[in-house]
């Protein structure tokens, strides 16, 4: 068993645990589980969910259904797992953008910490910083030296307004003093079809097999790491 599968179960086998003690007592699950993914198919949430949902259901011995509820940087998808009934058959699976950063850039309809209860920390993917063929740079050094150079005229594709990423781009210009084009996508799915295309000339999205696989056949080109040491 890879650590990745081991992490997989480890993370099953805590939601199975976490679940409410009284929906457990009343032999639970009665029916069927449903995941509430806060982004839209093909992306790492969306992967990493799946792949739990299929563990979950071969520990549990019910169906696990993923639903995709994509928008507002995760917001739609979260309000639905807040409005749920809580009785242990509605999960959500959300990066932590629509949990920490949202209720501080606006005003989501729930309270992240009345409504949402934690259950699991099921994945850690740093976030990566990429150049694609639209691209000439090959580091973060020369990427901040273009855009010094021709404002607004680098675009930034991220997957959505007020994510990680966006949050890591504001953060960027206004520590260095350049200014670069945000191009907000609804999830990883599309902004990475995107990227292969050359839409755009970087895009952050989080460490994944798909991305990883583009990285290696060279169309990716890694300049950053938004993480404590280097990858």
């Amino acid at each position: 068993m890879t650590d990745s599968v081991r992490r997989r179960v480890l993370a099953s086998l805590a939601l199975a645990a976490a679940l409410p003690l009284g929906a457990q007592a009343q032999t639970w699950p009665a029916k069927s589980i449903r995941i509430i993914v806060a982004y839209p198919a093909g992306g790492v949430s969306d992967v990493v969910a799946r792949a739990l949902g299929d563990k979950l259901s071969e520990r549990l011995g019910t169906p696990v259904v993923v639903e995709n509820k994509a928008g507002a940087g995760g917001t739609i998808g979260m309000d639905a797992v807040a409005k749920a009934a809580p009785d242990g058959y509605t999960l959500g699976f959300s990066a932590i953008s629509p949990l920490v950063l949202n209720p501080h850039l606006g005003t989501p309809p729930y309270d992240a910490t009345r409504d949402i209860v934690p259950v699991a920390s099921v994945m850690y993917s740093p976030v990566l910083l990429l150049g694609t063929q639209a691209a000439k740079e090959r580091d973060f050094r020369s990427l901040l030296a273009t855009a010094k150079a021709q404002p607004g005229q680098v675009r930034w594709a991220t997957s959505g307004l007020a994510s990680l990423g966006h949050i890591m781009l504001e953060h960027i210009m206004q520590g260095s003093g350049v200014q670069i084009t945000h191009v907000p996508y609804k999830g990883g799915g599309q902004q990475l079809n995107d990227a292969l295309s050359g839409q755009f000339e970087v895009l952050s999205t989080n460490a994944g097999p798909a991305v990883m696989q583009q990285i290696k056949a060279g169309k990716l080109h890694p300049l950053a790491v938004g993480a404590p040491a280097r990858l």
